[in-house]
């Protein structure tokens, strides 16, 4: 699921929108990520009014328009409709041109002169909720990490009567460290460090704090601030979405051989050369075939016990996995810095 670094770099695909004013909607009525308001109801309020501001929550998006009765320069402080999303699993956030074809997963499109918004969520897991008021929709949800109310007092209110919890828990309870999901708390932990199942109450909650907010800050700079789209800067290709979809390149094919060479042994910090390395024979592993592939492989989901590979045991590949342009080391996979 898109987490705090994600759910903020969907709101800056978003941004070049502002100001827009919207001529024309488009929308799947019948899917899913339409139950909690219908979709008519949606195009009949937002049609022809003009996007003002975006803001992001933990998990959550919340975009809001001028009335239709403004008309120039639309004061953001007089936004009276509303547009909450929630990426859900597999929801993502495209800029398009404005005749940008709806393909079977752009469950929701908002087109203006210029551009097109469009919201896909192939899994349908996600959310589009319109709210129609005058103020904040989110008054009442809890400080996220990086604001100035997530103080060391609040962090002791929030744990008082939670001393069992472990730390993994609380840190995936979204009223309490909102945005924060699997990998950055498994991050958190890393660096406190700490076991994910340790008693809330055996930790020291300053250290919790100041960890929690360095890596919410790092996975904003890494994720949001380095892929975002730059003022200014063409994003958009002539029939062709930006950010581009997922299809992760395939490697190239490995070096095949009946017998491990000395030279493929993982030592610590060492690079295996690309072309021409890994593992020599994977039961089902056809050459060039996607990363995720060989993953599964070695997860042991297609593994032959008895195929000679230079990685043993299979548990211990996620640590010790050569690819080419990866630098190996001993943390977990997710931590390996991808090098071109």
């Amino acid at each position: 699921m898109p987490e705090l670094a994600e759910v903020e770099l969907a709101r800056r695909v978003w941004e070049p929108g502002l100001g827009e004013r919207i001529v024309a909607i488009e929308t799947h009525p019948r899917t899913r990520v339409f139950r909690d308001t219908p979709a008519i109801r949606i195009e009949r309020a937002l049609t022809d009014t003009t996007l003002t501001t975006s803001r992001s929550h933990g998990k959550r998006l919340l975009f809001s328009f001028a009335d239709p009765a403004v008309r120039s320069r639309p004061d953001p402080a007089q936004a009276r409709l509303h547009l909450e999303l929630h990426l859900g699993m597999s929801g993502r956030l495209l800029l398009s041109l404005p005749d940008h074809p709806a393909t079977k997963h752009d469950h929701f499109i908002l087109r203006t002169r210029n551009l097109s918004l469009v919201y896909s969520d192939y899994r349908q897991f996600g959310r589009v909720t319109l709210c129609e008021t005058a103020d904040d929709p989110w008054t009442d949800l809890p400080p996220q990490v990086l604001d100035r109310r997530f103080t060391l007092a609040h962090l002791k209110r929030l744990t008082a009567r939670r001393a069992g919890t472990t730390v993994k828990a609380l840190l995936l309870d979204q009223g309490a460290f909102p945005g924060v999901g699997n990998w950055m708390a498994d991050e958190i932990c890393w660096r406190l460090p700490c076991h994910p199942t340790t008693a809330i109450g055996h930790l020291d909650l300053a250290l919790l704090r100041r960890v929690s907010r360095q890596v919410c800050r790092g996975a904003l700079r890494h994720v949001a601030d380095k892929n975002a789209p730059r003022p200014g800067a063409p994003v958009l290709a002539a029939g062709r979405p930006w950010p581009a979809p997922l299809s992760p390149p395939a490697p190239p094919p490995f070096a095949r051989s009946a017998r491990t060479r000395a030279s493929d042994k993982w030592e610590p910090g060492k690079r295996f050369p690309s072309p021409g390395c890994g593992p020599p024979d994977l039961p089902g592993h056809l050459p060039g075939a996607p990363f995720h592939e060989i993953l599964e492989i070695l997860r042991g989901s297609v593994y032959s016990p008895g195929v000679h590979t230079p990685f043993h045991p299979i548990h211990e590949t996620w640590q010790n996995l050569p690819c080419p342009g990866v630098a190996c080391s001993r943390r977990p996979l997710r931590q390996l810095q991808l090098r071109p």
